[in-house]
């Protein structure tokens, strides 16, 4: 069962045993806590368990889940990485219909309901965020959306805390933009530059320049043209250089990036690069002899 079906089940049946399997930390919280809210109405302190799985002994582990609820028709246990006595321990208990265990990465379970906490997709994720803001009072661009998600690397986690920026700061719009996001979203400088990198490769140039927009509140306009010289070079010496490994060793790329690198090249033509490289070596000229500033030649360098 994946998470984002764990509320429609539990309206519908809640099982003994829930073996919550994922690194997303966000998920498996997520999941612990719709959990919780479906069985725990009433004296938390006492109907809610968390305990470590490592070292707990079969007599222990029976005692916990022989406990009843108090003053509540669930009594919800959560083990984390329950060791192979105890993960023996559970496949064989008889439980009572009261008692909820809930299991983190627990292996060789072989009772109860699996439930997926892997990363998420990007459609679902596209939903999660759409329903949020649909929440606040918000819809979103295509763009932004996109945006969002690449910048976070998919981490529901990092999403969440982006979300309640995004809804807090634009609270008296109707729609979020890609400007609005770009402005409030956390990165790297790194991702930033990939992302500038990209819109060239695209040919959007609405995006360039919002981009530049964006990264010159951390970084002098000189510094991003540098970074767009060592591209262009880079790109002109992959369109040159037919043998992957060779450019890999000479440009200290990964074998994915000089795969990228060609396929962009292959859709734009090698004119296209070796054209924003020469522009780009008269406008470093004109830059360092004082006739444009760094800027300008930005903006001149792709307009």
């Amino acid at each position: 069962m994946k998470i984002i079906e764990i509320n429609k089940h539990l309206k519908e049946k809640i099982e003994n045993v829930y073996n919550i399997k994922g690194s997303d930390l966000f998920l498996i919280k997520n999941a612990i806590n719709n959990i919780k809210t479906a069985c725990i109405k009433d004296f938390e302190e006492f109907n809610f368990v968390r305990i470590s799985g490592e070292k707990i002994s079969k007599s222990e582990l029976e005692a916990t889940l022989s406990t009843l609820p108090i003053a509540n028709d669930y009594r919800v246990v959560v083990i984390e990485k329950p060791n192979a006595e105890a993960v023996k321990t559970i496949n064989q208990f008889k439980f009572d219909e009261s008692t909820v265990l809930l299991t983190i990465n627990a292996d060789k379970l072989k009772v109860g309901e699996e439930i997926d906490c892997t990363k998420l997709d990007k459609a679902d994720i596209n939903r999660y965020v759409l329903n949020y803001l649909k929440n606040t009072g918000l819809n979103i661009m295509e763009q932004a959306l996109d945006y969002l998600i690449e910048a976070t690397g998919g981490d529901m986690s990092k999403i969440s805390n982006e979300l309640n920026k995004i809804s807090a700061y634009c609270h008296d719009k109707s729609v979020v933009e890609l400007n609005d996001v770009m402005n409030l979203v956390s990165n790297s400088t790194e991702y930033v530059s990939y992302m500038l990198t990209s819109a060239i490769d695209e040919k959007n140039y609405s995006k360039y320049q919002q981009i530049i927009n964006s990264m010159t509140k951390t970084l002098t306009a000189g510094e991003i043209f540098s970074y767009l010289g060592k591209y262009f070079r880079r790109m002109q010496y992959v369109a040159v250089d037919k043998n992957d490994e060779e450019v890999g060793q000479v440009l200290g790329l990964k074998p994915y990036a000089v795969k990228m690198s060609r396929q962009c090249i292959a859709k734009n033509g090698v004119k296209f690069y070796i054209g924003l490289y020469q522009k780009y070596i008269d406008l470093d000229y004109k830059i360092k002899s004082g006739k444009i500033t760094p800027i300008n030649a930005l903006y001149e360098l792709i307009f």
